[in-house]
């Protein structure tokens, strides 16, 4: 059955939550605050430097960001704070596996990463006086880009269960997608064939209420599918490695 241990992932957010309070109030703040100040800082530009910015577009490239950071973190940061807290073996005898719980984590702390987003993006929309209109199928156009974040977080769990201490790493790869997904924020066609850009673009789009073509949601469901398939390779791949070796959960 997968329903129990999904709902058991459930309550260990949740618990966590409860628990660690005051750190998840300072994290929203931080994120409230981080956001804010990029985008006072664009709005403080000249009328010609800022002809090519608009905070909408902006606002929700950075929702996409922080969608694609969270789902990322769930597989990743759980490998290295698993094997840290000397636990990762005990994942590891769950039933169905320790990829099936990893898949498991991800999928419930994407949902909070979903509500986290909106608890941030609301309140700067209203500042800015940023119009959402979200078409009913917003869901359709975040699949893709969760399927892309997930293979991503896979792959880089892979190097995790191996390596174990990649906290610099990772900090790097997240310094990283920033300024990527800046670049992101006038899309233009000949970046449908980045890495998560069709996703980020189609996520956009469904939130600010603009239709999307349905090639565009192909071909972003293609490079997600193919991102995740990629990313369960590595991991398994991986896995048999640090078990053949006696390295799963040692430093």
């Amino acid at each position: 059955m997968v329903l129990w241990p999904l709902w058991s992932e459930f309550l260990l957010s949740w618990a966590r939550t409860r628990r660690y309070w005051f750190n998840t109030l300072a994290n929203l703040g931080g994120s409230l605050l981080y956001f804010y100040a990029i985008l006072l800082g664009f709005s403080r530009l000249t009328p010609e430097e800022a002809r090519f910015l608009d905070p909408g577009p902006l606002l929700l490239v950075f929702t996409a960001f922080n969608l694609t950071l969270f789902t990322f973190q769930s597989i990743a940061y759980t490998v290295q704070g698993e094997a840290q807290l000397g636990t990762l073996e005990h994942m590891a005898l769950a039933r169905g596996g320790l990829l099936r719980q990893l898949l498991l984590r991800a999928l419930v702390q994407s949902l909070f990463g979903v509500l986290w987003s909106l608890l941030v993006l609301l309140p700067l929309a209203l500042a800015f006086g940023v119009t959402l209109g979200p078409l009913a199928r917003w869901p359709l156009g975040f699949l893709p880009l969760f399927l892309a974040a997930l293979g991503f977080g896979l792959l880089m769990g892979a190097t995790a269960l191996y390596f174990k201490q990649v906290d610099e790493f990772f900090t790097i790869v997240q310094f990283l997608f920033l300024p990527y997904f800046f670049y992101l924020v006038r899309f233009e066609p000949w970046m449908a064939h980045l890495p998560f850009a069709p996703g980020v673009h189609l996520l956009r789009l469904s939130l600010s209420g603009a239709e999307a073509p349905w090639g565009l949601l192909g071909l972003a469901l293609f490079q997600g599918l193919l991102l995740f398939a990629l990313g369960l390779w590595a991991m398994a791949y991986m896995y048999r490695l640090v078990r053949r070796r006696g390295i799963l959960g040692r430093f």
